[in-house]
């Protein structure tokens, strides 16, 4: 198999391993440096950041060093209250107007892909009304980020979670994320999917098969690990711990797969709308050990998975 720097470029989730508050920008510069310092990455995710000389920041230091740009809509919806999917029409449109502020950030600091969530799901019996408030959210952000395009247009790109244990987002499923793909692409082309490995498992889905499905909107890839055997211990759930956590979804083989499965949905070599494939690796800490081994357990796991795969 190729080397990985020839197909793919490598990131990691930034405000998942270094959690930062708004009233310290200063502190986020400093952790995103030691990543760009790192030659291992070619990648990196940012979220909302509200301090403006700090994403200006961003774009500087991550043009200097060459370094790939996504920005993290999961814990930028969580601070802003964003809900696209909501029933409640004042809450819907202001969260569409929250996302088009979040998509000048991403001009600024040059990120080429913008992963938004839905709501919540909140049953059966209001899901496609829910799907239907997302359609047509997702369809005015993605005209947002076509009208302010001038270099680039920004690709506005689904992350998939699960419906009933821990998240609990309408979407949920990866057939149905699919089908909203569908309608959406059918008038915009600057939208698509992530899917998260370490979300799977807790979905209950089948990782090659929900590849397979989503093979033909995805925009990059999330790899990490999940736990759902005990919901009694602290990390149950969408926590993206470590690699090689005792009873844990993901180790070397199931990520080796993984990587085999991207190989033969061609993920390495469709168009996508950064210069290389992203493939993210979305790992914090699981108790009080530095970020540094934290990125040790990820180079390793990923270098002995790629050779196996």
């Amino acid at each position: 198999m190729k080397s990985f720097r020839s197909l793919a470029s490598i990131g990691i989730v930034l405000p998942k391993l270094y959690p930062f508050s708004q009233e310290e920008p200063e502190k986020f510069i400093s952790n995103l440096l030691s990543i760009l310092e790192d030659p291992f990455f070619t990648a990196v995710e940012v979220s909302y950041i509200a301090d403006e000389k700090a994403r200006q920041a961003v774009k500087k230091y991550t043009e200097y060093s060459g370094v790939e740009v996504i920005f993290n809509g999961g814990d930028a919806f969580r601070a802003l209250q964003i809900d696209l999917s909501s029933l409640d029409s004042k809450k819907r449109e202001a969260s569409v107007e929250k996302c088009k502020m979040l998509i000048e950030h991403c001009y600024e600091m040059n990120a080429k892909v913008m992963h938004i969530v839905t709501g919540k799901y909140e049953g059966e019996a209001y899901r496609k009304q829910n799907i239907e408030a997302f359609i047509q959210s997702a369809m005015e952000i993605c005209h947002e980020a076509r009208k302010k395009a001038a270099h680039y247009e920004l690709c506005i790109s689904l992350e998939i979670g699960d419906r009933h244990v821990d998240r609990q987002y309408l979407l949920g499923p990866t057939h149905e994320a699919v089908s909203v793909a569908q309608k959406i692409r059918s008038e915009y082309q600057n939208f698509g999917l992530l899917l998260d490995q370490s979300h799977l498992p807790i979905m209950q889905e089948n990782p090659v098969k929900s590849l397979w499905l989503a093979k033909d909107y995805l925009t990059h890839i999330h790899l990490g690990n999940s736990y759902i055997k005990d919901r009694n211990v602290p990390y149950f759930g969408d926590k993206h711990i470590p690699f090689g956590i005792q009873d844990s979804e993901v180790g070397v083989e199931e990520l080796a797969q993984f990587i085999r499965t991207l190989h033969e949905i061609d993920f390495f070599k469709s168009p996508k709308p950064t210069r290389k494939p992203v493939v993210t690796f979305e790992v914090g800490r699981l108790e009080q050990e530095s970020s540094q081994l934290v990125i040790a357990n990820v180079k390793r796991t990923f270098l002995e998975a790629w050779e196996m795969a």
